[in-house]
Formats: structure tokens, sequence, C-alpha cells
């Protein structure tokens, strides 16, 4: 029992020392306003960029899956049967790798191109049909590692056909989307560690502008975690308005983009709607932001009382 009301008062003695941090380090930040905008509109702009950058990576992502540009592979046969080519359709089609397959018996291909001539008669002169009986195959995923294992496979299934893939822009496409996405975070990750410096000398500068206070405190008896405490909430106030401010600044940013892009879209027949970003996206920003605001502060706070008398 006794231990049990030990327990009760350590915890509602650690309560209250955290409200009273909590509420003076807010009253030291209202006592400042104009200082706790600029801290808090600074983290807001650095974090917003990146997220900026991450939207329309994202959007330009979703936008490429609008066009049909899937990858096909051209697997061009002797002509035979349509029978046996409808069954070597559907063996393919049992494969892992494979999305689906078309087969194109030459005379129906022949008839197609027949269809597409502005004047059909040009063909006439022909005694046979030169065209090949085709299976168009579309790989399961559109990834090159998929792509270039379905070719190897086809290739060893029909050795004596003539393969010919579509594929090079999947390459492309997957090498700027990887490019873009180390770009972003080489960008991020620097400016991360750039507004946690600036964070950590406000905390720093903070601290070291109330010397006199933590002297006396710490004739007091008052403890490094004490006298730090203050400083971390207000890292944590700092980092939640930032957070909030940089969410602002996206969505304001993303609804500015989203005329001109939609506009670029219709202008290639593309019926896009530029994607917001979600609420996931804005509790990151702010769970990023609030733990940056705290990291600073801990490494400003505790570089400072380390320096302190």
């Amino acid at each position: 029992m006794n231990r049990a009301r030990a327990l009760r008062d350590r915890l509602g003695a650690w309560r209250e020392a955290h409200a009273d941090a909590a509420r003076r380090s807010l009253a030291r930040r209202l006592q400042a306003p104009v200082m706790s905008l600029i801290s808090i509109a600074v983290l807001g702009f650095i974090l917003a960029l990146p997220a900026f950058l991450w939207v329309l990576l994202d959007n330009a992502r979703a936008l490429s899956a609008h066009v049909d540009h899937e990858p096909r592979i051209a697997v061009y046969l002797e002509a035979g049967e349509s029978d046996a080519l409808q069954e070597q359709a559907r063996e393919l089609e049992r494969l892992a790798d494979v999305g689906r397959v078309t087969a194109i018996p030459a005379e129906r291909a022949l008839e197609d191109y027949r269809a597409d001539l502005a004047d059909p008669a040009l063909l006439d002169w022909m005694d046979g049909n030169p065209l090949p009986d085709t299976l168009d195959v579309v790989p399961q995923r559109s990834d090159p590692e998929t792509v270039t294992r379905l070719e190897t496979t086809l290739a060893e299934r029909f050795p004596d056909a003539t393969l010919v893939s579509d594929d090079e822009w999947v390459r492309q496409l997957n090498a700027l989307y990887q490019l873009g996405t180390r770009v972003l975070t080489i960008v991020a990750g620097l400016l991360g560690l750039g507004a946690l410096l600036v964070l950590a000398l406000a905390s720093a500068s903070e601290l070291r502008e109330r010397r006199e206070e933590i002297t006396i405190a710490r004739i007091s008896g008052a403890t490094h975690r004490f006298l730090r405490r203050p400083s971390l909430y207000g890292g944590i106030y700092g980092g939640l308005g930032g957070g909030l401010f940089a969410v602002l600044l996206l969505y304001l940013g993303t609804w500015q983009a989203r005329e001109p892009l939609e506009s670029a879209a219709g202008a290639f027949d593309i019926d896009y709607a530029l994607r917001l970003p979600g609420p996931e996206v804005a509790l990151g920003i702010i769970t990023a932001a609030v733990l940056l605001g705290w990291a600073g502060a801990r490494l400003g706070s505790g570089h400072a009382l380390r320096d302190a008398p």
C-alpha cells in the first residue's frame, strides 16, 4: 500500500514538474512573439521545400500511370494454325511474370493493317501474307527486372522466334524516378540537418541569456534535467508551430501548382487531377518538425548548460 502511494506521489510530482516547465516555456515564447514567429517560419520554410518536391515527384509518377505506355514484348512466330497460337498464349498466361497475352494471327494482323491504309487496294498486288503470327505479351509488372526476366524466359521457350521489346522507356522512367528520389533524400537530409543546427543555436542562445538565473537555480539545488526541461518544451512548441506552418505552405503551394499541371496534362489529352497531400503526409511533417525541435533544443541546451558556470 505504501509502495503504491509512493509511486502515485512520484508520478504526481513528475507530472506537475513537466506541467510547470511547459507553462514557463510557453510564457517565455509569448513574451517574445516576434522571435518565436520567426523561428516557426524558418522551420516551416525548411520543411515545406522537400515536402513540396516530394508531392510533385509523387504526382509525376501518378501522371505517368495515366499514359498508355505498358511495356510490351512481341513474339513473332512463323505463321501456323490459330488453334496452336491460342494454346501457346494460354500457356504463357500461366507464367508468374506475365500479365496478359494477346494472340494475333497473321490473317488478323494483315486485316488490321489493311484497314489502317487510306487505300486498301495497295495490298492487292501481294500473293501471300508476309506478316507472322504474333504473341503480344504484357509483363505483370513494369519494373526493369521483371521485363528482363520475362524476355529471358520467352527467348528460352521460343528459340526460333523473333522478340521485340519496347521496354526502354521503362528503364529510363525508373532511372529518372530513382534519381529524383535520391536527390530529394539528399536535399531533405541537408535541410533537416540545417534546421537541427539552427534550432540548437537558438536554444543555446536562449539559455546563455538566462545565465544568471541558471547560476542561482544551481546554487538552490536545481538539477541539469530541471534546467533543461523548459528548453525541451520550447523546442516542441517551436517544432509544432513550424510543422503546422509547413503543412499550410505545402497545401498552398500544391494548390497553386494544380491548374498549370492539369492544363499540361490536358494538352496531352490526359484526364488527370492533381493529388493533394493526404492527412498522413501532414502528420508526418508535423511529427518530423516536433522531433527536430526537440532534438535541436536538447542538443543546444545540453551544450549551453555544460558551459554555464
